[in-house]
Protein backbone atom coordinates (compact mmCIF):
# COMPACT_ATOMS: atom_id res chain seq x y z
CA UNK A 1 0.00 0.00 0.00
CA UNK A 2 2.84 2.41 0.96
CA UNK A 3 4.61 1.61 -2.31
CA UNK A 4 1.45 2.39 -4.29
CA UNK A 5 1.08 5.77 -2.51
CA UNK A 6 4.70 6.67 -3.18
CA UNK A 7 4.25 5.94 -6.91
CA UNK A 8 1.13 8.12 -7.06
CA UNK A 9 2.90 10.99 -5.27
CA UNK A 10 5.87 10.73 -7.63
CA UNK A 11 3.58 10.89 -10.69
CA UNK A 12 1.77 13.91 -9.31
CA UNK A 13 5.06 15.70 -8.70
CA UNK A 14 6.25 14.93 -12.21
CA UNK A 15 2.98 16.17 -13.68
CA UNK A 16 3.32 19.40 -11.72
CA UNK A 17 6.84 19.95 -13.03
CA UNK A 18 5.95 19.18 -16.64
CA UNK A 19 3.44 22.00 -17.27
CA UNK A 20 3.40 25.82 -16.96
CA UNK A 21 1.27 26.91 -14.01
CA UNK A 22 0.29 30.34 -12.72
CA UNK A 23 1.82 30.88 -9.25
CA UNK A 24 -0.88 31.21 -6.62
CA UNK A 25 -1.35 34.14 -4.24
CA UNK A 26 0.67 37.34 -3.93
CA UNK A 27 0.02 40.90 -5.21
CA UNK A 28 -1.35 41.71 -8.66
CA UNK A 29 1.43 41.32 -11.24
CA UNK A 30 1.77 44.36 -13.50
CA UNK A 31 5.47 43.98 -14.27
CA UNK A 32 6.23 43.02 -17.89
CA UNK A 33 8.67 40.18 -18.56
CA UNK A 34 12.23 41.05 -19.51
CA UNK A 35 15.22 39.25 -21.00
CA UNK A 36 17.94 38.90 -18.35
CA UNK A 37 20.63 36.98 -20.22
CA UNK A 38 21.47 35.73 -23.70
CA UNK A 39 24.06 33.60 -25.46
CA UNK A 40 25.99 34.52 -27.48
CA UNK A 41 26.63 37.98 -26.03
CA UNK A 42 25.38 40.83 -28.24
CA UNK A 43 28.10 41.88 -30.67
CA UNK A 44 29.85 38.51 -30.76
CA UNK A 45 32.06 37.99 -33.83
CA UNK A 46 33.41 34.81 -35.42
CA UNK A 47 30.42 32.88 -34.05
CA UNK A 48 30.60 29.16 -34.89
CA UNK A 49 27.80 27.74 -32.75
CA UNK A 50 24.46 26.40 -33.90
CA UNK A 51 22.13 27.66 -31.16
CA UNK A 52 21.28 30.68 -29.02
CA UNK A 53 19.95 30.86 -25.44
CA UNK A 54 17.47 33.43 -24.11
CA UNK A 55 16.55 33.66 -20.43
CA UNK A 56 13.48 35.58 -19.25
CA UNK A 57 12.98 37.28 -15.90
CA UNK A 58 9.90 35.15 -15.20
CA UNK A 59 7.92 32.28 -16.63
CA UNK A 60 6.43 33.25 -19.98
CA UNK A 61 3.87 31.74 -22.29
CA UNK A 62 6.03 29.55 -24.49
CA UNK A 63 3.98 29.84 -27.62
CA UNK A 64 3.91 33.65 -27.43
CA UNK A 65 7.69 33.69 -27.01
CA UNK A 66 8.36 31.30 -29.88
CA UNK A 67 6.11 33.30 -32.22
CA UNK A 68 7.83 36.55 -31.20
CA UNK A 69 11.29 35.47 -32.42
CA UNK A 70 12.40 36.94 -35.74
CA UNK A 71 15.80 36.24 -37.31
CA UNK A 72 17.44 38.25 -40.10
CA UNK A 73 18.65 36.90 -42.49
CA UNK A 74 15.96 34.27 -42.15
CA UNK A 75 16.69 30.76 -40.86
CA UNK A 76 13.87 28.43 -41.83
CA UNK A 77 15.13 25.18 -40.30
CA UNK A 78 15.20 25.63 -36.55
CA UNK A 79 13.70 24.15 -33.40
CA UNK A 80 13.00 25.43 -29.90
CA UNK A 81 13.55 23.74 -26.51
CA UNK A 82 12.69 25.00 -23.03
CA UNK A 83 14.17 24.60 -19.58
CA UNK A 84 12.27 26.64 -17.00
CA UNK A 85 12.61 30.31 -17.96
CA UNK A 86 15.26 29.58 -20.61
CA UNK A 87 14.53 29.18 -24.32
CA UNK A 88 17.07 27.55 -26.62
CA UNK A 89 16.82 27.99 -30.39
CA UNK A 90 18.83 25.48 -32.42
CA UNK A 91 19.67 26.13 -36.08
CA UNK A 92 19.29 23.02 -38.25
CA UNK A 93 20.92 24.61 -41.27
CA UNK A 94 24.42 26.09 -41.66
CA UNK A 95 24.81 29.83 -41.10
CA UNK A 96 26.15 32.06 -43.85
CA UNK A 97 29.80 32.97 -43.71
CA UNK A 98 30.88 36.53 -42.83
CA UNK A 99 27.29 37.54 -42.12
CA UNK A 100 25.75 39.61 -39.33
CA UNK A 101 22.65 37.94 -37.87
CA UNK A 102 20.03 39.92 -35.94
CA UNK A 103 17.65 38.05 -33.64
CA UNK A 104 14.68 40.13 -32.47
CA UNK A 105 12.35 39.09 -29.66
CA UNK A 106 9.19 41.12 -30.18
CA UNK A 107 6.79 42.62 -27.67
CA UNK A 108 4.19 39.86 -28.06
CA UNK A 109 5.92 37.77 -25.36
CA UNK A 110 3.48 37.40 -22.42
CA UNK A 111 4.11 36.27 -18.89
CA UNK A 112 2.22 33.39 -17.28
CA UNK A 113 0.84 35.11 -14.22
CA UNK A 114 -1.03 38.08 -15.73
CA UNK A 115 -0.38 38.02 -19.51
CA UNK A 116 1.77 41.15 -19.25
CA UNK A 117 3.54 41.81 -22.54
CA UNK A 118 7.17 42.84 -22.94
CA UNK A 119 7.42 46.63 -22.89
CA UNK A 120 9.99 46.78 -25.69
CA UNK A 121 11.56 44.45 -28.20
CA UNK A 122 15.01 42.94 -27.56
CA UNK A 123 17.73 42.40 -30.14
CA UNK A 124 20.72 40.04 -30.19
CA UNK A 125 23.32 40.49 -32.90
CA UNK A 126 26.27 38.30 -33.77
CA UNK A 127 28.50 37.76 -36.78
CA UNK A 128 29.93 34.63 -38.35
CA UNK A 129 32.88 36.72 -39.54
CA UNK A 130 35.40 39.14 -38.01
CA UNK A 131 33.21 42.23 -38.51
CA UNK A 132 29.71 43.01 -37.29
CA UNK A 133 27.45 45.50 -39.08
CA UNK A 134 26.90 48.75 -37.17
CA UNK A 135 24.06 50.38 -39.10
CA UNK A 136 20.89 51.43 -37.28
CA UNK A 137 17.54 53.04 -38.10
CA UNK A 138 15.46 54.54 -35.28
CA UNK A 139 11.95 55.92 -35.33
CA UNK A 140 8.42 55.76 -34.04
CA UNK A 141 4.84 54.93 -34.99
CA UNK A 142 2.08 57.37 -34.03
CA UNK A 143 -1.18 55.53 -33.44
CA UNK A 144 -3.81 55.16 -30.67
CA UNK A 145 -2.35 51.67 -30.11
CA UNK A 146 1.31 52.04 -31.10
CA UNK A 147 2.72 48.88 -29.51
CA UNK A 148 3.33 45.65 -31.39
CA UNK A 149 3.55 47.20 -34.87
CA UNK A 150 6.03 45.37 -37.10
CA UNK A 151 8.70 47.38 -38.92
CA UNK A 152 9.56 45.68 -42.21
CA UNK A 153 12.86 46.75 -43.76
CA UNK A 154 13.88 45.84 -47.33
CA UNK A 155 17.33 46.45 -48.75
CA UNK A 156 16.97 48.11 -52.17
CA UNK A 157 20.55 47.66 -53.39
CA UNK A 158 20.47 45.49 -56.51
CA UNK A 159 16.65 45.51 -56.52
CA UNK A 160 14.24 47.39 -58.77
CA UNK A 161 12.35 49.31 -56.09
CA UNK A 162 9.11 49.56 -58.09
CA UNK A 163 8.83 45.77 -58.19
CA UNK A 164 9.10 45.30 -54.41
CA UNK A 165 5.89 43.68 -53.15
CA UNK A 166 5.70 43.17 -49.37
CA UNK A 167 2.51 41.17 -50.00
CA UNK A 168 4.66 38.26 -51.16
CA UNK A 169 8.23 39.10 -50.09
CA UNK A 170 9.33 38.77 -46.44
CA UNK A 171 11.50 41.63 -45.10
CA UNK A 172 15.29 41.50 -44.92
CA UNK A 173 15.28 42.99 -41.42
CA UNK A 174 12.47 43.57 -38.97
CA UNK A 175 11.67 44.67 -35.47
CA UNK A 176 8.60 45.58 -33.43
CA UNK A 177 7.51 48.77 -31.70
CA UNK A 178 7.41 48.99 -27.93
CA UNK A 179 4.59 50.27 -25.74
CA UNK A 180 5.43 53.89 -26.65
CA UNK A 181 5.57 53.22 -30.39
CA UNK A 182 9.33 53.58 -30.67
CA UNK A 183 11.51 51.11 -32.58
CA UNK A 184 15.13 50.47 -33.46
CA UNK A 185 16.59 48.41 -36.29
CA UNK A 186 20.19 47.66 -35.30
CA UNK A 187 23.24 45.96 -36.77
CA UNK A 188 22.13 46.32 -40.36
CA UNK A 189 24.51 46.46 -43.31
CA UNK A 190 25.23 49.69 -45.22
CA UNK A 191 22.76 50.26 -48.04
CA UNK A 192 19.49 51.86 -49.08
CA UNK A 193 16.39 50.64 -47.24
CA UNK A 194 12.65 50.95 -47.69
CA UNK A 195 10.69 50.69 -44.45
CA UNK A 196 7.05 49.81 -43.81
CA UNK A 197 5.17 49.94 -40.52
CA UNK A 198 2.66 47.05 -40.56
CA UNK A 199 0.19 45.83 -37.96
CA UNK A 200 0.71 42.23 -39.04
CA UNK A 201 -2.66 40.71 -38.09
CA UNK A 202 -1.88 37.23 -39.48
CA UNK A 203 1.70 37.21 -38.11
CA UNK A 204 2.88 35.94 -41.49
CA UNK A 205 5.55 38.64 -41.98
CA UNK A 206 3.74 39.79 -45.12
CA UNK A 207 1.52 42.76 -45.83
CA UNK A 208 -2.15 41.84 -46.31
CA UNK A 209 -4.07 44.73 -47.94
CA UNK A 210 -7.35 45.81 -46.29
CA UNK A 211 -6.45 43.61 -43.28
CA UNK A 212 -3.18 45.09 -42.06
CA UNK A 213 -2.95 48.77 -41.20
CA UNK A 214 0.28 50.06 -42.70
CA UNK A 215 2.32 53.19 -43.34
CA UNK A 216 5.39 54.25 -45.28
CA UNK A 217 8.15 56.84 -45.03
CA UNK A 218 11.05 58.02 -47.19
CA UNK A 219 13.76 55.54 -48.20
CA UNK A 220 16.73 55.55 -45.84
CA UNK A 221 20.43 55.41 -46.74
CA UNK A 222 22.75 53.85 -44.15
CA UNK A 223 26.46 54.35 -44.88
CA UNK A 224 29.71 53.65 -43.12
CA UNK A 225 29.99 57.38 -42.37
CA UNK A 226 26.34 57.99 -41.47
CA UNK A 227 25.56 54.63 -39.91
CA UNK A 228 22.78 55.67 -37.51
CA UNK A 229 19.61 57.24 -38.94
CA UNK A 230 16.92 58.47 -36.60
CA UNK A 231 13.63 60.34 -36.71
CA UNK A 232 11.74 57.99 -39.03
CA UNK A 233 8.04 58.66 -38.36
CA UNK A 234 5.00 56.65 -39.39
CA UNK A 235 1.27 56.72 -39.08
CA UNK A 236 -0.64 53.60 -40.11
CA UNK A 237 -4.03 53.05 -41.73
CA UNK A 238 -5.87 50.30 -43.56
CA UNK A 239 -5.67 50.81 -47.30
CA UNK A 240 -8.91 50.78 -49.26
CA UNK A 241 -8.25 48.88 -52.50
CA UNK A 242 -11.85 47.90 -53.33
CA UNK A 243 -13.81 50.24 -55.64
CA UNK A 244 -17.40 51.09 -54.66
CA UNK A 245 -20.18 49.16 -56.33
CA UNK A 246 -23.97 49.23 -56.48
CA UNK A 247 -25.34 46.75 -53.96
CA UNK A 248 -29.09 47.38 -54.38
CA UNK A 249 -31.48 49.07 -56.82
CA UNK A 250 -35.18 48.92 -55.99
CA UNK A 251 -38.21 50.90 -57.14
CA UNK A 252 -40.04 52.48 -54.18
CA UNK A 253 -42.93 53.77 -56.32
CA UNK A 254 -43.37 54.86 -59.94
CA UNK A 255 -41.26 58.01 -59.42
CA UNK A 256 -38.66 56.88 -56.85
CA UNK A 257 -35.73 54.50 -57.07
CA UNK A 258 -33.63 53.49 -54.05
CA UNK A 259 -29.94 52.93 -54.85
CA UNK A 260 -27.48 51.61 -52.25
CA UNK A 261 -23.72 51.39 -52.53
CA UNK A 262 -21.22 49.02 -50.93
CA UNK A 263 -19.48 51.87 -49.08
CA UNK A 264 -19.87 55.60 -48.47
CA UNK A 265 -19.31 57.86 -51.46
CA UNK A 266 -17.58 61.23 -51.54
CA UNK A 267 -20.66 63.43 -51.80
CA UNK A 268 -18.73 66.07 -53.77
CA UNK A 269 -18.24 63.52 -56.57
CA UNK A 270 -21.96 62.66 -56.90
CA UNK A 271 -24.00 64.71 -59.37
CA UNK A 272 -27.29 64.40 -61.21
CA UNK A 273 -25.38 63.35 -64.32
CA UNK A 274 -23.81 60.44 -62.43
CA UNK A 275 -27.00 58.39 -62.83
CA UNK A 276 -28.42 56.93 -66.04
CA UNK A 277 -31.50 54.70 -66.38
CA UNK A 278 -32.51 52.81 -69.53
CA UNK A 279 -35.05 50.09 -70.21
CA UNK A 280 -33.60 46.72 -71.15
CA UNK A 281 -35.85 46.10 -74.16
CA UNK A 282 -35.61 49.24 -76.32
CA UNK A 283 -32.69 51.01 -74.56
CA UNK A 284 -34.87 54.07 -74.02
CA UNK A 285 -33.64 56.47 -71.40
CA UNK A 286 -35.74 57.16 -68.31
CA UNK A 287 -34.91 60.73 -67.20
CA UNK A 288 -33.65 61.23 -63.64
CA UNK A 289 -35.15 64.48 -62.35
CA UNK A 290 -33.34 64.74 -59.03
CA UNK A 291 -31.48 62.73 -56.40
CA UNK A 292 -30.88 63.03 -52.66
CA UNK A 293 -29.22 61.23 -49.77
CA UNK A 294 -31.66 59.01 -47.94
CA UNK A 295 -29.37 58.68 -44.93
CA UNK A 296 -26.30 60.51 -43.70
CA UNK A 297 -24.18 57.36 -44.12
CA UNK A 298 -23.48 58.49 -47.72
CA UNK A 299 -24.29 54.98 -48.97
CA UNK A 300 -28.04 55.28 -49.69
CA UNK A 301 -29.48 57.56 -52.36
CA UNK A 302 -32.97 58.06 -53.76
CA UNK A 303 -33.49 59.01 -57.41
CA UNK A 304 -36.60 60.88 -58.52
CA UNK A 305 -37.49 59.73 -62.05
CA UNK A 306 -40.06 60.29 -64.72
CA UNK A 307 -42.92 57.82 -64.46
CA UNK A 308 -41.68 54.23 -64.66
CA UNK A 309 -43.66 51.66 -66.64
CA UNK A 310 -45.19 48.89 -64.55
CA UNK A 311 -43.20 45.63 -64.74
CA UNK A 312 -40.74 47.22 -67.16
CA UNK A 313 -37.15 46.05 -66.71
CA UNK A 314 -34.64 48.87 -66.27
CA UNK A 315 -30.89 49.21 -65.72
CA UNK A 316 -29.48 51.97 -63.55
CA UNK A 317 -25.78 52.72 -64.11
CA UNK A 318 -23.54 55.03 -62.13
CA UNK A 319 -20.36 56.73 -63.37
CA UNK A 320 -18.26 59.46 -61.79
CA UNK A 321 -18.66 59.04 -58.02
CA UNK A 322 -15.65 58.04 -55.90
CA UNK A 323 -15.25 56.68 -52.42
CA UNK A 324 -13.39 58.40 -49.57
CA UNK A 325 -10.09 56.91 -50.80
CA UNK A 326 -10.62 58.40 -54.26
CA UNK A 327 -11.39 55.08 -55.95
CA UNK A 328 -13.89 55.38 -58.85
CA UNK A 329 -16.89 53.14 -59.30
CA UNK A 330 -16.18 49.49 -60.09
CA UNK A 331 -15.82 49.05 -63.84
CA UNK A 332 -18.28 46.12 -63.92
CA UNK A 333 -20.40 46.35 -60.76
CA UNK A 334 -21.59 49.90 -61.50
CA UNK A 335 -25.01 48.87 -62.84
CA UNK A 336 -28.02 46.88 -61.63
CA UNK A 337 -31.40 45.92 -62.99
CA UNK A 338 -34.71 46.76 -61.33
CA UNK A 339 -38.39 46.41 -62.20
CA UNK A 340 -40.89 49.26 -62.36
CA UNK A 341 -43.76 49.01 -59.87
CA UNK A 342 -47.39 50.06 -60.00
CA UNK A 343 -47.46 52.03 -56.74
CA UNK A 344 -48.12 55.72 -57.50
CA UNK A 345 -46.27 58.51 -55.72
CA UNK A 346 -48.94 59.89 -53.38
CA UNK A 347 -46.91 60.22 -50.18
CA UNK A 348 -46.41 63.87 -49.15
CA UNK A 349 -42.98 65.04 -48.04
CA UNK A 350 -42.29 64.86 -44.31
CA UNK A 351 -40.02 66.90 -42.07
CA UNK A 352 -37.29 64.62 -40.66
CA UNK A 353 -34.95 66.69 -38.50
CA UNK A 354 -33.08 69.94 -37.96
CA UNK A 355 -29.33 70.29 -37.50
CA UNK A 356 -29.81 72.23 -34.25
CA UNK A 357 -31.38 69.18 -32.55
CA UNK A 358 -28.35 66.98 -33.21
CA UNK A 359 -26.59 66.50 -29.85
CA UNK A 360 -23.22 66.24 -31.62
CA UNK A 361 -23.58 69.73 -33.15
CA UNK A 362 -22.55 72.89 -31.30
CA UNK A 363 -25.01 75.64 -32.20
CA UNK A 364 -23.01 78.85 -32.24
CA UNK A 365 -24.81 82.17 -32.87
CA UNK A 366 -23.59 82.65 -36.45
CA UNK A 367 -24.39 79.14 -37.72
CA UNK A 368 -27.31 78.44 -40.13
CA UNK A 369 -30.01 75.84 -39.49
CA UNK A 370 -30.32 72.86 -41.86
CA UNK A 371 -33.80 71.35 -42.35
CA UNK A 372 -34.02 67.73 -43.57
CA UNK A 373 -37.01 66.34 -45.53
CA UNK A 374 -38.02 62.89 -46.74
CA UNK A 375 -38.21 63.80 -50.45
CA UNK A 376 -36.86 66.18 -53.06
CA UNK A 377 -38.70 69.49 -52.80
CA UNK A 378 -40.30 71.59 -55.52
CA UNK A 379 -39.66 75.23 -56.24
CA UNK A 380 -38.13 78.12 -54.32
CA UNK A 381 -38.94 78.19 -50.59
CA UNK A 382 -41.74 80.62 -49.74
CA UNK A 383 -40.92 83.60 -47.51
CA UNK A 384 -43.59 82.50 -45.06
CA UNK A 385 -42.25 78.93 -44.82
CA UNK A 386 -40.37 79.52 -41.56
CA UNK A 387 -40.66 81.84 -38.59
CA UNK A 388 -37.79 82.23 -36.12
CA UNK A 389 -38.34 83.84 -32.73
CA UNK A 390 -36.29 84.43 -29.62
CA UNK A 391 -38.15 82.61 -26.84
CA UNK A 392 -37.36 85.07 -24.03
CA UNK A 393 -39.23 88.02 -25.55
CA UNK A 394 -40.92 86.49 -28.66
CA UNK A 395 -38.91 88.82 -30.88
CA UNK A 396 -39.05 87.73 -34.54
CA UNK A 397 -35.66 87.16 -36.16
CA UNK A 398 -35.49 87.83 -39.94
CA UNK A 399 -34.18 84.88 -41.96
CA UNK A 400 -33.18 83.93 -45.48
CA UNK A 401 -34.21 80.44 -46.67
CA UNK A 402 -32.34 78.81 -49.55
CA UNK A 403 -32.10 75.36 -51.15
CA UNK A 404 -29.10 73.42 -49.83
CA UNK A 405 -29.68 70.09 -51.62
CA UNK A 406 -32.72 68.53 -53.27
CA UNK A 407 -34.12 67.44 -49.89
CA UNK A 408 -32.63 70.00 -47.48
CA UNK A 409 -33.13 73.72 -46.86
CA UNK A 410 -30.79 76.24 -45.28
CA UNK A 411 -32.21 78.80 -42.85
CA UNK A 412 -29.76 81.61 -42.18
CA UNK A 413 -30.56 84.43 -39.72
CA UNK A 414 -30.03 87.82 -41.35
CA UNK A 415 -27.97 88.83 -38.31
CA UNK A 416 -26.23 86.52 -35.82
CA UNK A 417 -28.30 85.15 -32.98
CA UNK A 418 -27.53 86.03 -29.39
CA UNK A 419 -25.29 83.79 -27.36
CA UNK A 420 -26.77 81.45 -24.72
CA UNK A 421 -30.35 82.24 -25.76
CA UNK A 422 -33.26 79.94 -26.55
CA UNK A 423 -34.85 80.10 -30.01
CA UNK A 424 -37.84 78.48 -31.67
CA UNK A 425 -38.17 77.86 -35.41
CA UNK A 426 -41.67 77.15 -36.73
CA UNK A 427 -42.07 75.42 -40.08
CA UNK A 428 -45.41 75.78 -41.92
CA UNK A 429 -45.64 72.46 -43.75
CA UNK A 430 -48.42 73.53 -46.16
CA UNK A 431 -45.76 75.38 -48.16
CA UNK A 432 -43.72 72.19 -48.67
CA UNK A 433 -44.31 70.19 -51.91
CA UNK A 434 -42.38 67.40 -53.61
CA UNK A 435 -41.63 67.09 -57.35
CA UNK A 436 -44.87 65.17 -57.94
CA UNK A 437 -46.90 68.02 -56.46
CA UNK A 438 -47.76 66.22 -53.23
CA UNK A 439 -48.28 68.82 -50.50
CA UNK A 440 -47.69 68.21 -46.80
CA UNK A 441 -50.59 68.61 -44.37
CA UNK A 442 -51.40 72.10 -43.05
CA UNK A 443 -49.48 71.68 -39.81
CA UNK A 444 -46.80 73.62 -37.99
CA UNK A 445 -43.62 71.92 -36.81
CA UNK A 446 -41.60 73.72 -34.15
CA UNK A 447 -37.96 73.16 -33.31
CA UNK A 448 -36.37 74.61 -30.15
CA UNK A 449 -32.71 74.95 -29.19
CA UNK A 450 -30.28 77.09 -27.24
CA UNK A 451 -27.24 78.73 -28.75
CA UNK A 452 -23.77 78.17 -27.35
CA UNK A 453 -21.87 80.92 -25.59
CA UNK A 454 -18.53 81.50 -27.39
CA UNK A 455 -17.16 82.87 -24.11
CA UNK A 456 -17.11 79.27 -22.84
CA UNK A 457 -14.57 78.34 -25.50
CA UNK A 458 -10.94 79.14 -26.22
CA UNK A 459 -8.66 79.67 -29.19
CA UNK A 460 -5.08 79.15 -30.34
CA UNK A 461 -2.89 80.58 -33.06
CA UNK A 462 0.67 80.29 -34.22
CA UNK A 463 3.09 79.90 -37.11
CA UNK A 464 4.40 76.80 -38.84
CA UNK A 465 7.30 76.94 -41.31
CA UNK A 466 7.84 74.29 -43.98
CA UNK A 467 6.13 71.88 -46.38
CA UNK A 468 6.23 74.37 -49.27
CA UNK A 469 3.01 76.09 -48.35
CA UNK A 470 1.09 72.79 -48.23
CA UNK A 471 1.06 72.47 -44.46
CA UNK A 472 -2.07 71.48 -42.59
CA UNK A 473 -2.31 71.99 -38.83
CA UNK A 474 -4.26 69.43 -36.81
CA UNK A 475 -5.37 69.89 -33.19
CA UNK A 476 -6.63 66.95 -31.13
CA UNK A 477 -8.15 67.32 -27.68
CA UNK A 478 -6.34 64.63 -25.69
CA UNK A 479 -8.42 65.44 -22.60
CA UNK A 480 -11.77 64.73 -24.28
CA UNK A 481 -11.15 61.89 -26.76
CA UNK A 482 -14.69 62.04 -28.16
CA UNK A 483 -14.16 65.52 -29.55
CA UNK A 484 -13.52 65.54 -33.31
CA UNK A 485 -10.05 66.48 -34.54
CA UNK A 486 -9.96 69.95 -36.13
CA UNK A 487 -7.76 70.92 -39.08
CA UNK A 488 -6.87 74.08 -40.95
CA UNK A 489 -4.50 74.99 -43.77
CA UNK A 490 -1.65 77.33 -43.09
CA UNK A 491 -2.14 80.85 -44.45
CA UNK A 492 0.43 83.31 -45.80
CA UNK A 493 3.62 83.17 -43.78
CA UNK A 494 2.61 79.83 -42.27
CA UNK A 495 0.12 81.40 -39.87
CA UNK A 496 -2.76 79.32 -38.48
CA UNK A 497 -5.55 79.73 -35.95
CA UNK A 498 -8.37 77.76 -34.32
CA UNK A 499 -11.38 79.35 -32.64
CA UNK A 500 -14.27 78.06 -30.53
CA UNK A 501 -12.23 75.22 -29.06
CA UNK A 502 -13.59 73.37 -26.00
CA UNK A 503 -11.34 73.45 -22.97
CA UNK A 504 -8.65 70.80 -22.69
CA UNK A 505 -5.09 69.87 -23.59
CA UNK A 506 -4.40 69.68 -27.31
CA UNK A 507 -1.78 67.81 -29.30
CA UNK A 508 -0.84 69.99 -32.27
CA UNK A 509 0.54 68.39 -35.42
CA UNK A 510 1.59 69.71 -38.82
CA UNK A 511 1.58 67.48 -41.89
CA UNK A 512 2.47 67.91 -45.54
CA UNK A 513 -0.83 67.70 -47.41
CA UNK A 514 0.80 66.66 -50.68
CA UNK A 515 -2.45 65.72 -52.45
CA UNK A 516 -4.57 68.53 -50.99
CA UNK A 517 -7.29 66.33 -49.49
CA UNK A 518 -6.99 67.80 -45.97
CA UNK A 519 -6.31 64.32 -44.57
CA UNK A 520 -3.06 62.92 -43.22
CA UNK A 521 -2.32 60.00 -45.55
CA UNK A 522 -0.21 57.09 -44.30
CA UNK A 523 1.10 56.21 -47.77
CA UNK A 524 0.60 53.05 -49.81
CA UNK A 525 2.65 49.85 -49.74
CA UNK A 526 2.23 48.73 -53.35
CA UNK A 527 2.44 50.58 -55.59
CA UNK A 528 4.69 52.48 -53.22
CA UNK A 529 3.85 56.02 -52.18
CA UNK A 530 5.49 57.55 -49.16
CA UNK A 531 3.37 58.71 -46.26
CA UNK A 532 2.89 62.42 -45.80
CA UNK A 533 5.57 63.99 -43.59
CA UNK A 534 4.52 65.25 -40.17
CA UNK A 535 5.82 66.73 -36.95
CA UNK A 536 4.29 67.43 -33.55
CA UNK A 537 4.58 70.64 -31.59
CA UNK A 538 6.96 70.04 -28.70
CA UNK A 539 4.31 70.17 -25.96
CA UNK A 540 0.57 69.91 -25.51
CA UNK A 541 -1.32 73.21 -25.62
CA UNK A 542 -3.67 74.04 -22.74
CA UNK A 543 -6.86 75.73 -24.00
CA UNK A 544 -9.05 77.60 -21.53
CA UNK A 545 -12.28 79.53 -21.93
CA UNK A 546 -11.83 83.23 -22.75
CA UNK A 547 -8.05 82.72 -22.81
CA UNK A 548 -6.46 83.05 -26.27
CA UNK A 549 -3.26 81.02 -26.73
CA UNK A 550 -0.72 82.42 -29.16
CA UNK A 551 2.95 82.02 -29.93
CA UNK A 552 2.77 78.39 -31.07
CA UNK A 553 5.81 78.39 -33.33
CA UNK A 554 7.40 75.30 -34.88
CA UNK A 555 8.92 74.16 -38.14
CA UNK A 556 9.43 71.11 -40.32
CA UNK A 557 12.75 69.29 -39.70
Amino acid sequence: MKRRLSVILTLLLLAGCAGQRVPEGGPVDSVPPEIVSVFPSPGTINFTGNSILIEFSEYVDRRSAEEAVFISPGIRERETDWSGREMEITFNEPLRQNTTYVVTIGTDVRDIRASNRMARSFTISFSTGPVIDKGAIMGSVTDPKPDGVMIFSYRLDGVTADTLRPQVTPPDYLTQTGSNGEFGLTNIAPGTYRLFAVRDEYRNLLYDPETDAAGTTADVIVSAIDSVRSGMRFIIAKEDTTPPRISLAQAVDRQHLSVQFSEPLDSASVALGSFRITDTLFRRQLPVRQFFLRAEDYKSYTLVTDTQQVDERYVVSVTGPKDAAGLPMHAVANALQFTGVSLPDTLPPAFLAASVTDPKVKNFPGEPVILYFSDALQGTPADSLVRLVRVKDSAVVPTAVTVRTASTLLVRPVSPLRAAEQYALSLRMKFVRDLSGNRAADTVVTVRWQTEDPENYGSMEGTFTGYDGKGVIEAENVTVKSQPVVRTRTAAGGKFSFTLLPEGKYAVKAFHDANGNLRHDAGTVYPYARGERFIFYSDTVRVRARWPVDGIIFAAP
